[in-house]
């Protein structure tokens, strides 16, 4: 089963082979500063994350050791955390509903999972992208860089990647930092993104671009 039960090492490892494999590896040029570089934590939901949820996703559970180190970095070095969270208030499900005939509500599945650290604001979204219909962009005034983890890798995870590259962020998206359903859906995503969107890259590399 897709990484499930896989220890951080293994994780590292297992990213390293989807990195190598990559037909492109882009790399934003120069240094990245904390001060301009902002960390967004993608749905990281007891939706998803709780086994007893029926959406539940064992690969992100795997993610989240990864991300809270990246959470202390920023905190510690003062660096903007911003936690999204996806609910549909009645009324407005539209395709999402239509498609997935099953939808978010605002109730105890749709809080963040308490084993990811909580450092800085929380925003809730109707639809995949972090961007539509909230005010992140606004949150994000002066950032030049957005690190992107959470779930899922092809579904939030890609769209508010791909939403903030055409807002003119750079963006940095996390091979070992992001999840979801399957090991093949995962690496397509990672592949499309790296051509054109996103520079692809281990959280301990993140890490050490940061530090």
């Amino acid at each position: 089963m897709y990484y499930q039960e896989m220890d951080k090492k293994g994780l590292e490892k297992k990213a390293d082979k989807w990195l190598d494999e990559l037909p492109f590896r882009k790399r934003w040029p120069g240094d990245l500063d904390l001060k301009d570089t902002a960390l967004l934590v993608i749905d990281m939901q007891r939706y998803f994350l709780s086994p007893s949820s029926h959406a539940h996703l064992p690969a992100g559970e795997t993610i989240i050791e990864n991300l809270n180190d990246l959470i202390d970095l920023f905190d510690e070095k003062g660096g903007e955390i911003v936690y999204t969270r996806t609910v549909q208030e009645e009324g407005d499900e539209g395709v999402m509903d239509e498609w997935w005939r099953d939808i978010i509500r605002e109730g105890p599945l749709a809080e963040l999972d308490t084993r990811v650290e909580v450092k800085g604001e929380v925003i809730v979204k109707p639809r995949y992208s972090s961007f539509h219909r909230t005010d992140l962009d606004q949150k994000l005034e002066g950032v030049k860089n957005v690190v992107i983890g959470g779930v899922m890798t092809d579904m939030c995870c890609a769209t508010t990647a791909r939403d903030a590259f055409v807002r003119d962020y750079r963006v940095l998206f996390l091979a070992d930092g992001t999840a979801t359903a399957t090991e093949q859906t995962h690496v397509s995503t990672l592949t499309a993104l790296c051509h054109g969107i996103a520079e692809i890259l281990t959280c301990q590399e993140a890490i050490e671009r940061l530090s």
